[in-house]
């Protein structure tokens, strides 16, 4: 009995040919392709991760969470600033906490969380305010009184 060696020949192909289809039954590995871009109807929330420095405007964010810095304007359900976040600009929300420093307008129609450690300083307007030992706020506050397009109008 001989020993012969089985030698598959291919055929070059020129650059501009399609290679053939694998057979079926192939162990050719399979790419996953990409789902389609459609639009979701999922919670929109926005992460500023720390060292990120973002300057924008800000809308259709559900929550934006604020680790890094943001410079601009934000309308939104939750503004949530970490420690060592900073938001310097203008902000219509429903809620805020803040653990981190924000400087600017801040109009809160709902619960403004001032966090030990967090400062807020500018023209703030809000529903209700809670101020924990060890935060801080300065400028021009006031109460909002009435309801609005931002808020639930919860007291």
């Amino acid at each position: 009995m001989s020993d012969v060696e089985q030698i598959q020949v291919v055929p070059t192909r020129s650059p501009n040919e399609v290679p053939p289809l694998p057979l079926s039954g192939s162990t050719m590995p399979q790419r996953n392709p990409e789902p389609p871009h459609q639009a979701r109807s999922v919670s929109g929330r926005m992460i500023v991760g720390p060292g990120i420095k973002l300057k924008s405007e800000i809308s259709d964010c559900d929550t934006l969470v604020v680790e890094g810095t943001v410079d601009g304007t934000l309308t939104s359900e939750v503004l949530a600033i970490s420690e060592g976040g900073i938001f310097t600009g203008t902000a219509k929300v429903t809620d805020a906490e803040i653990y981190g420093r924000f400087a600017g307008e801040l109009t809160v129609k709902g619960v403004l969380h001032i966090r030990s450690g967090g400062h807020v300083e500018g023209t703030v307007e809000y529903g209700c305010i809670e101020v924990e030992s060890g935060g801080e706020i300065a400028g021009m506050i006031s109460r909002e009184d009435q309801p609005g397009q931002y808020g639930t109008g919860r007291r």
